[in-house]
């Protein structure tokens, strides 16, 4: 009986020893995991988290990040991520916690699966809070990133005020960070962008350049190329034709520009040979330009392609394909404004700074009464040290009363003595004397 009692003992002390070897090891896949990802390398990270057997066992706040980090590596790697809902999970997890650094991956990717659906004022919301969180755990790169996106989301609805804010937030994160040039470039050419847009063509020409400046100096070519061409456009917004056909052929002559590229410059030459009513010159970019037009998605850049080619046939004499095409912009001009949906926005923008507010109160309210406390306290171990001393100092007076009082009976004693001294000195004189 003993014996199998032993037997039984060891059998499950290796059980539960095997097991925590095991817990333990899918803690470090996990680990190793997370830190492929926040260093570029999210393939590495899905082949880690393939080795992790039910996840769904692993404790909660594992379970959690094996999420997060599942989602990330799919979203870095280019993969689908349109079902991938289980962030939603985790992004509400941790924005129950005060763990910022994992709140922010998973506002993060929440919001690239949200945007990816189509669902942009909850992707807004979520970068929003993922840029808080970032900031909170200093996390200059997912704030960057996140500030970004929420300035991108802005610019597409043609918000470009909000959508400026946000880039410049997004640059002043960059610019702690070492070795994100190429992010830095990126964020420079949105600003220029959204002044653009915003028809501030003096300072989108001064964002514009910077990032050019910056693009040389690092060796970036094709933000060089995609400068080039973003200066052409702001010099043809302030009149100045031969600049922006400079500027222009530059980005071609590099001989690296994309399709899309390449597609906006043929545009834009349209524009400028339209301008000039050069239809001779103008004939080649409309021809490409019509061409292109199957390959566009992108509706801001279907409707100047209408646009442009609606003047082209105008000044050609061609009214009935002009007409065609202005029906064309004007048709597409509707559907833009229909997906903007910048009510819906505005309110995820309104919701989350007053729930930024009311979080803020919370705090100082918890601060305040935090210190009511700590003060409570330290009155209160005041108020004992007093009492302590007032009483250990009544109780000294006490003692020096009561030897004040000895003192007082040994020095009448001590002078009865006195007075008694001398007899007893003539009796004993006396004594002799008789003897």
């Amino acid at each position: 009986m003993k014996l199998l009692l032993k037997y039984l003992f060891l059998m499950v002390t290796g059980t539960l020893l095997f097991s925590c070897q095991k817990d333990n090891s899918q803690e470090k896949l996990l680990k190793q995991a997370e830190n492929n990802l926040v260093i570029g390398k999210p393939e590495i990270t899905l082949n880690l988290l393939a080795s992790i057997q039910n996840p769904e066992k692993m404790d909660k706040v594992s379970y959690m990040q094996y999420i997060v980090t599942y989602v990330g590596a799919k979203k870095e790697t280019k993969a689908d991520i349109t079902s991938d809902t289980l962030i939603f999970e985790a992004q509400n997890y941790f924005n129950d916690t005060k763990d910022y650094k994992n709140s922010a991956l998973a506002n993060y990717y929440a919001g690239w699966v949200f945007y990816v659906n189509n669902k942009l004022p909850q992707s807004l919301g979520s970068f929003m809070y993922g840029a808080e969180a970032a900031d909170k755990s200093k996390d200059h790169l997912l704030a960057a990133k996140s500030f970004n996106n929420i300035g991108y989301i802005y610019f597409g609805r043609m918000l470009l005020d909000s959508a400026i804010v946000n880039y410049k937030k997004a640059l002043e994160h960059y610019d702690k960070i070492e070795n994100v040039d190429k992010n830095r470039i990126q964020v420079l050419t949105n600003i220029g962008l959204a002044f653009e847009g915003n028809n501030k063509l003096d300072s989108a020409y001064v964002y514009f350049q910077k990032g050019l400046d910056l693009a040389k100096q690092t060796g970036n070519k094709l933000e060089e190329s995609q400068l080039y061409q973003n200066l052409g456009l702001v010099s043809f917004g302030k009149g100045e034709d031969e600049k922006a056909i400079e500027y222009f052929k530059s980005a071609l002559a590099m001989d690296i520009t994309s399709n899309e590229q390449t597609r906006q410059i043929n545009l834009q030459l349209l524009k400028i040979y339209n301008k000039r009513q050069d239809l001779q010159s103008a004939k080649e970019y409309a021809v490409l330009v019509t061409a292109n037009l199957s390959e566009v998605t992108y509706n801001y850049t279907i409707k100047k392609m209408y646009a442009a080619l609606a003047d082209y046939y105008r000044q050609l004499g061609d009214y009935k394909k002009a007409l065609e095409y202005s029906d064309l912009e004007r048709v597409t001009n509707e559907e833009i404004e229909k997906e903007k949906n910048v009510p819906a926005l505005l309110e995820v923008d309104k919701s989350f700074h007053l729930a930024k507010k009311d979080r803020e109160v919370q705090e100082l309210k918890s601060d305040v009464v935090f210190f009511l406390v700590v003060g409570g306290v330290i009155i209160c171990i005041i108020l004992v040290f007093i009492f302590f001393v007032w009483n250990d100092n009544k109780r000294g007076k006490a003692e020096i009363r009561e030897c004040a009082e000895r003192y007082d009976e040994i020095k009448a004693l001590l002078f009865s003595m006195g007075e008694k001294y001398p007899k007893i000195e003539a009796e004993i004189k006396s004594m002799l004397e008789d003897d």
